[in-house]
Formats: C-alpha cells, sequence, structure tokens
C-alpha cells in the first residue's frame, strides 16, 4: 500500500486511485493478529507470496524494478516485477512444470 501511495502521489493516476479504494474495501486482520497459514518471513527482508496450484504450493518472492529517471518519456512509467522462488521446493517444481519435454 505504501508503494501504491507513492505511486499515486508520483502520478495522480486514477487508475491506480481506484485500485488503492478497492484494496482499502477489503477486510483485513487486526493488528496483532495471525493467521494459522501465515508464511514467515525471509529472513526478515521479504514475505512471500504462496499460491496454491495444482501442482502444490509455490512460495515466490519478487523484485520491481521502476525506470523513475528515465529521459525517455515511454520508459519513465514502466514498472516492471518478476517473482522468484522463495524456497528449493517451488524451485524444483516450477523447474518440472516448465521443463522442456525432450
Amino acid at each position: 500500500m505504501r508503494r501504491l501511495s507513492r505511486e499515486i502521489d508520483n502520478t495522480a493516476d486514477s487508475t491506480l486511485i481506484k485500485l488503492k479504494d478497492e484494496l482499502r474495501s477489503y477486510p483485513s486482520r487486526r493488528s496483532g493478529e495471525t493467521s494459522r497459514h501465515e508464511t514467515p518471513s525471509l529472513g526478515g527482508i521479504a514475505v512471500p507470496l504462496r499460491l496454491s496450484s495444482e501442482n502444490g504450493t509455490l512460495s515466490l518472492i519478487s523484485t520491481t524494478t521502476i525506470f523513475g529517471t528515465a529521459l525517455d518519456v515511454g520508459l519513465s512509467e514502466l514498472t516492471i516485477e518478476s517473482f522468484f522462488p522463495a524456497d528449493q521446493e517451488t524451485a524444483d517444481l516450477l523447474k518440472r512444470s516448465y521443463s522442456d519435454p525432450e
């Protein structure tokens, strides 16, 4: 939400404002509450995204690259988000799922 707020401050994008309003309308846990399914952070650096798939549970971390100082207007608001396996089980599952069948 903080990153989204920064993007709204920088761009005043009406779509991002609508997204933020929608996200705020979702129910959330109160401060201090935990879920029995909650995943601990990876050494305090990242909190993995956990997804259930037909092949098993995926645990992913993401990185975001923002080209905020590009001289080309077309690149000035480009943001790329990439997902990487957060654990060896996920890496193995992804390798098996997307490996060449040969």
